[in-house]
């Protein structure tokens, strides 16, 4: 029993290495001045403008498995309000750095791997996003704004 129980947990301890993780939400130290995936330091910056003037409403601060339940709840009322967003596309949460994909079949999945290079990306913070949920700016405004980029 001892030695099934020393097994798992090297099993463990080596497929969760801090390599491996994808987000924030796993624990991993989210370090703002850490690289990242291009032009997320734009929708950083954008964000804290748009804060800064009332344009949009700063969320409340979650971590851990709170932060990532909440996360995919935003992420699926967005794909719902907005079915116009093209589809096998990356979302990417830049403050959480949480990657999702909207599938071809409009599904979405959440706490997935990067994507490959060429892949279509949608940068979004989580604060945008809240803000677009509870429908205080559309999802053209977010663009204006600079909140969300497509690429």
């Amino acid at each position: 029993m001892k030695k099934s129980t020393l097994l798992l947990s090297t099993a463990l301890i080596t497929s969760t290495s801090p390599l491996s993780w994808a987000c924030s939400y796993d624990g991993q130290f989210n370090n703002p001045f850490s690289e990242s995936y291009p032009g997320s330091l734009d929708i950083a910056i954008a964000t804290q403008q748009a804060i800064r003037t009332q344009s949009i409403e700063r969320p409340q601060s979650l971590e851990g498995q709170k932060g990532l339940r909440r996360a995919s709840w935003w992420l699926n009322l967005m794909v719902d309000l907005y079915p116009e967003l093209p589809s096998d596309t990356y979302i990417y949460l830049v403050d959480s750095k949480l990657w999702s994909k909207y599938h071809l079949d409009k599904k979405l999945s959440v706490h997935v791997d990067a994507p490959d290079a060429g892949a279509q990306i949608l940068l979004i913070s989580e604060a945008a996003l809240h803000n677009l949920v509870i429908k205080k700016i559309t999802f053209n405004t977010a663009i204006e704004l600079g909140l969300i980029i497509q690429s």
